[in-house]
């Protein structure tokens, strides 16, 4: 015999981007990017946490600022591990 009981349960009812506002829950899949950091102590945002829900329009914009700023500090420059993790990968395997 199986007993139940009823217990509440938070469901995700929406996404928003945290740069522009965006619903990023228009899509079936919500499609969005997720940034966390979690700082150590001795850094300089000692013991704060980001969790960070960005849309795919605003990640772009990221990914290119990122990008740019490397190429300033380092021009031309080829990840030791030829996969370069500002280019991305793809998520399905073959």
């Amino acid at each position: 015999m199986r007993t139940y009981k009823t217990e509440p349960k938070k469901v995700v009812e929406k996404i928003y981007c945290d740069a522009c506002g965006e619903d990023c829950s228009k899509s079936i899949d919500h499609e969005y990017a997720e940034l966390i950091a979690i700082w150590g102590y001795c850094s300089k945002q000692d013991g704060m946490q980001y969790n960070i829900q960005i849309c795919e329009n605003c990640f772009d914009e990221v990914l290119t600022f990122i990008k740019q700023k490397r190429k300033k500090n380092l021009g031309s420059f080829t990840y030791p591990n030829k996969t370069d993790p500002l280019e991305g990968g793809c998520y399905f395997p073959s």
